[in-house]
């Protein structure tokens, strides 16, 4: 180990090694939903790729940062710059995570005029098209989706069949938007 592999930063690094593994179970546990003849709304291949390549470049500069090091004369600057360069690749392979596990334990689907998916309980919930009254962009890029009932479904935009699943809901004339 180098001498500038401070034990807060490996703590910080080792923890952020652990999410990434854990979320990795997490999403491997999480059933596959697939009914036949709906229309599956999951993780895209853009969630794929940040997720996998994050998680590889933290690994990749945590490695460097605590084995490697640098010989040059601004090596103690060099390693600060990729100790925070790891922490953020790392977070955001997090944060991707959390989105994937978020996107396969909801299991959004429809079929026809009915949209079912698991509501924060887990329990199965479903709910018609012609009870869609409004929807909203926020600020992170995704949809929420707003029925009669009060119910709110978020959906993602970067999620495989999402354009589809739009493009279904708004086949009748358009609602208000929010």
């Amino acid at each position: 180990m180098q001498d500038y592999v401070t034990p807060s930063g490996l703590i910080m690094l080792g923890a952020i090694a652990t999410c990434i593994a854990l979320l990795i179970a997490a999403i491997a546990a999480t059933p596959a939903a697939t009914k036949s003849g709906w229309m599956l709304v999951r993780p895209g291949s853009m969630h794929w790729f940040s997720f996998y390549c994050s998680a590889a470049l933290f690994a990749l500069i945590a490695w460097v940062w605590i084995f490697v090091g640098s010989a040059r004369s601004d090596a103690a600057f060099q390693m600060r710059i990729a100790f925070w360069l790891s922490f953020t690749f790392g977070i955001g392979a997090v944060y991707s995570g959390v989105l994937i596990r978020k996107l396969c334990k909801m299991a959004l689907r429809m079929r026809g005029r009915q949209i079912a998916y698991v509501d924060s309980d887990g329990r199965e919930a479903s709910q018609s098209i012609d009870n869609f009254t409004a929807f909203r962009r926020r600020w992170r890029g995704d949809y929420q989706l707003l029925f009669n009932d009060g119910t709110v479904i978020t959906l993602d935009p970067y999620a495989k069949n999402s354009d589809e699943f739009m493009g279904r809901l708004f086949d009748e004339p358009l609602p208000e938007e929010l």
